[in-house]
């Protein structure tokens, strides 16, 4: 497994190195930086198992990591925190998450949770994806910040085709 998912992250950095770079996100205005960094993040084994884990499979992982730069251009922010997992880090400023709704080449929908870390040194970077059943994304938010409200209203964000 682990070739052949080096070989579609061969594949995927090829499609997207013409994107790298500002990606603007529609409705906060937010720009982040899609980088190498950010692909190899977004396709980790950590990711993928997460998106396994919530029914999808790795074809399905890269097929919308693909799609990234409409994907966060058409997201919507369901919540802001601080740096959880490393509080003491004086140099992350939030953790941002969006979904945005999409629809696999099969036909299936997927939420596709899009992770943004806030750094001083770094600004905005996209930061990792995760696969979810649509409509089970919107939900895990909801009354977690302000941005439940817009939680309820990421399902009707306007799909990502091809």
């Amino acid at each position: 497994m682990a070739g052949y998912a080096n070989y579609k992250r061969q594949e995927l950095f090829e499609k997207l190195k013409t994107v790298f770079g500002k990606i603007k996100n529609i409705s906060t205005g937010i720009e982040a930086n899609l980088s190498k960094k950010s692909l190899d993040k977004m396709t980790s084994a950590k990711a993928l198992e997460k998106s396994k884990a919530n029914g999808f499979t790795l074809d399905e992982h890269f097929e919308l990591a693909a799609k990234i730069k409409p994907l966060y251009e058409s997201a919507i922010l369901v919540t802001a925190h601080g740096n959880l997992k490393n509080p003491d880090d004086p140099n992350v400023i939030s953790i941002k998450r969006f979904v945005a709704a999409a629809i696999l080449q099969s036909g299936k929908n997927a939420d596709v949770l899009i992770t943004v870390k806030e750094s001083i040194a770094n600004g905005h970077k996209i930061y990792s994806i995760e696969l979810d059943e649509i409509n089970k994304a919107s939900e895990r938010f909801q009354g977690l910040s302000d941005a439940a409200e817009t939680a309820n209203r990421a399902t009707k964000t306007p799909h990502v085709d091809n």
